[in-house]
This record gives C-alpha cells, structure tokens and sequence, in this order.
C-alpha cells in the first residue's frame, strides 16, 4: 500500500476552534432537535471529549457510535475527534447476529447510542462488558447528563499525527460480514479538497443531509461545514415531503444522495410547489445513476445542476466528480478523477485499457480493513485499491459507470453489463425502476432477466418491455424474462440485491 505520511491532516478538533473563531455565532447545524451555532458546537464538543478523557477513554482508544441522523450524532462525531479518539461509526440499522459481529470485532471502549436502539443493543451486548452513553437515556448512562454538566477536569489536547487511525467505518455490503474501513486523518483532508477544487463549495453553502450519517456521508458531511465556515441541515427520515420542505425552510444549496431518493422526489405531484430555488446542486452517487433519472430530475427542476460523482468507503470517498462547468454536457459521466489521485482503467492481466475495471491509488485509500490484513492485501495490491467497479475512459479523462465486476454476466460467451440493460430499461415511460441479474440456463449457462418496478399509477406488461427491448438491443442481451414487481430487494445503503432475486 502507498505511503501517504508527508500528507497534511485533517484534525477535527483543531478546525473546529478556528472556524469557531471565525463564524462562531453562525449557525452550523439545523436538526429537528434545534440548531447550534458554531460556538455552542465548540463548546458542547469540548465538554463531552472531556467527560471521555475523565471516564477513562484514552488516545487511540476506539468509541462506537450507533446513532440515527441527529445533533448528538454530529457532537459526538467531533467530541471523539478532538480527544484522539477512533470514531467507530456502526450502521444505526445492524440488527441481532450482525450488530452483535461489529460490537465484538470493533473491541470498543465506549459506546454511545439512543435510547430507541438499546432493546436491540442490550440484546447483541449479552456477555459484553462495554460502557454506554445513551442519548435520551436516564441515569448514570445519559448522554445529555454529560452534554450539560461540567467535566471534572479540564479537556487535555492530544498530539495528533496525520497517519493515525481517525475513523472506522463498518461497511455493509450486498455479501459477506461487515468490515471495518480504516481511515486516517489524511484520508479525513481529501472531501474538504475536493469539494473546493470541484464543486467550488464556501462558506455560504448550506448542506442537505439526506443519507445516513452512519455511512461516511456523516464524518464527510461534518468535516466539509467546519472546513468552510457552512451549515449542515441534517434530515432525519427519508420522506419525499420532509425532504422538500427542509430544502425549502433552510434554503439548501446542495445535496447528494442515492437514485431512489431522487426518484420518491420526482413521484411529488406537486414538486414544483416547493421552493428549490436554492438549491444549486443535486449530485447522483452510491450506484449506478439510470441517465433517464438524471434526465428528467434535470427537466423537472431545470436551475439545479444534476451531477455523478462515484467513490467508496474505501476512497474517503470521492474518486470521480463531474465538475459544475460541465454538469449539463455531461449527465451520463461519473466525473473526472478528483484532484491528487490517479485512477486507472484495467483488465483481468493488469493492462491499461478503454475499457475495464476502475483501480486507484493516492492520499484518498483507507489504511485498510481494521485486524484484517488477508482482506486488506486483496483489495490493495501494488498501492492500487481494486474497486471491483467497471467503467468505460474517454479521450477527455471522463469515466462511464458500466457496473459492477461481479454483476458482469458471461450468457452463451457474450459479456452483458447489467447497468446497458437497466438504463435502457428506465427510459420507458412506464418503468420506474429496473434491475437485471442471471438465471441458469442449461445451453447458455446463464441467461438473463429483469425485475421491474412500474411508475405509480400504471401498468406494464412483460411483453410490452420484451419488444420495447429487442428493438433497442442486441439479441443476446435481451432478458429471456421480465418480472413485474412493486418493489426491490435493497440493502441498508439503498443498493439492490440482484442475489436475492435470482
């Protein structure tokens, strides 16, 4: 793996103090708990690292967090930061023998988590002795007893350095147990810079956090608005209304999110009612982004760029990005390789080709999987870190996302990409969602079929879309069947699972 020690670090505490100095009486955060300015947010994150410092949690010490989208999320997220902590961030979703994997395998110190979680926490936590903050809890346990009352001791500022451990993050992906993703304060610096060189992002942003804050979009989404001086409104339900209306109240300039989230958007009837004049841009990631959904978001609220950017837990994230000058001309691109990184385009031997799997290196790799060096090694080899992604380089740098590797189905010795087959599928005016995953096949060895969501309010039969694809494809990358169903199998990120409906 590279080494990237000569890096600059990101130290969250020490952003914190000088943004405070700057724009302390400036709003940072607006939840539906309140909002805080960027002081009191100094000061109740100054207060809960020391109650941590004095209950025992040393430097490099590793504090869980399982929370829903909240303040106590963000004060905790830097509160852990500031005393040299390792942020533990856990799914606020894991459950029973998943939940109780990660809680054994992260060897926390502390955990802090909510009140609404803890029947399902005290059941994975059976035979575990682990220290427990609970926000909205009673007792010697609370969290807000701590968040409003005084240390016994003053806070103690560690000494940071740029290539320790700063963040964990427990990726949960369509197969396999959940991994720890080790992140460093270098890796911490990479979003902050990207997002200035790319998206041209200041102080006068205000950030909508859509997605849960127990993926990266959290830390990344905390780190941006203390490098800048911005605010962050953190919704706290993915609800179509709720959403439109924040955007409205607090005049969101950006947000980013997962092509569902912007489908449920464009399914408000009245979507034009609502006040998106604000919002600047709207950026497309965590899968592969149908361009009929890019397309018609972008007719329907024209002003707002419409943008891909792709990445992974595993990058910090960002690899790509589509640059505003070029959002309209390029809808259908992840972008150009962001700022400092290198990016690669590959095939099965290892040679650079057009076409291929997508392998990067640079400041952006996470330190590796956390006590996992077989699983580390696998994924890093040479310093590049194997996405797993397929994507199609251009003469002018942009990337086309062609799916996963994996996803990649071998039918009679031809290659279908299943993103060709879903894109084309989410262009008909009655489907509004579509997946394609094989099915065995006893002359071909797999065959292809499709699974798809109608748009609300009509109907659509499998030989409709048969012909509507024959017409459009070649022959062998026509699914042998069509299912109609009313929803999709998906994981906690909003990733379909195509093992589950093969």
């Amino acid at each position: 793996m590279a080494d990237h020690s000569h890096q600059v670090g990101f130290f969250v505490g020490q952003v914190l103090e000088g943004t405070t100095r700057q724009h302390g009486s400036k709003t940072a955060l607006i939840a539906k708990e309140g909002e805080m300015s960027f002081a009191a947010l100094n000061e109740s994150t100054t207060r809960i690292a020391a109650h941590m410092q004095n209950e025992g949690v040393k430097q490099g010490d590793r504090v869980g967090l399982l929370l829903p989208n909240s303040l106590a999320f963000a004060i905790s997220y830097y509160a852990t930061q500031r005393m040299g902590a390792v942020t533990t961030i856990l799914d606020a979703r894991f459950k029973g023998k998943e939940l109780e994997g990660v809680l054994r395998d992260s060897d926390l110190s502390l955990l802090i988590t909510h009140a609404s979680l803890m029947p399902e926490v005290a059941k994975s936590l059976q035979g575990m002795k682990l220290p427990l903050w609970v926000v909205d809890g009673e007792g010697d346990n609370s969290f807000q007893k701590r968040l409003f009352s005084p240390p016994s001791a003053e806070f103690v500022a560690p000494r940071l350095e740029p290539d320790q451990d700063a963040v964990i993050l427990y990726t949960s992906g369509t197969t396999g147990e959940p991994k720890g993703v080790v992140l460093t304060h270098i890796n911490l610096a990479q979003f902050p810079l990207h997002t200035t060189e790319v998206w041209v992002t200041t102080a006068d942003s205000v950030w909508g956090c859509i997605l849960p804050m127990s993926h990266i979009s959290g830390p990344i989404y905390c780190n941006e608005i203390i490098d800048k001086g911005s605010t962050m409104v953190i919704f706290d339900q993915i609800n179509p209304i709720t959403i439109l209306e924040g955007l409205a109240k607090y005049k969101v300039t950006f947000i980013h999110g997962v092509p569902p989230i912007f489908g449920l958007l464009l399914a408000v009837r009245n979507l034009k009612d609502y006040d998106t004049s604000n919002l600047r841009v709207a950026a497309m990631m965590g899968m592969t982004v149908p361009l009929s959904l890019m397309q018609a978001f972008k007719a329907a609220l024209p002003h707002i760029k419409v943008i891909q950017g792709y990445g992974l837990t595993e990058t910090s994230p960002l690899i790509t990005a589509t640059p505003l000058r070029d959002a309209d001309a390029k809808l259908a691109s992840i972008g150009r390789a962001v700022p400092g990184i290198e990016v690669k385009i590959v095939d099965e031997k290892g040679q650079q080709r057009e076409e291929g799997e997508i392998i990067t290196r640079g400041p952006h790799l996470m330190k590796g999987y956390f006590r996992r060096p077989e699983a580390t090694a696998e994924r890093i080899r040479n310093g590049w870190l194997h996405t797993g992604d397929v994507a199609r380089r251009e003469a002018d740098g942009y990337y086309y996302h062609l799916g996963r590797k994996d996803d990649m189905i071998i039918t009679g010795g031809m290659n279908v990409y299943p993103a060709e087959v879903e894109n084309l599928l989410s262009t008909h005016p009655k489907v509004l969602e579509a997946v394609v995953f094989p099915i065995p096949d006893p002359d071909r060895g797999k065959a292809i079929a499709a699974a798809v969501v109608p748009r609300p309010e009509t109907e659509v039969m499998d030989r409709e879309l048969l012909t509507f694809l024959r017409s459009n494809l070649a022959s062998f990358k026509v699914p042998q069947r069509v299912v109609i169903r009313e929803s999709l199998p998906r994981t906690s990120t909003g990733k379909v699972k195509r093992e589950d409906l093969g």
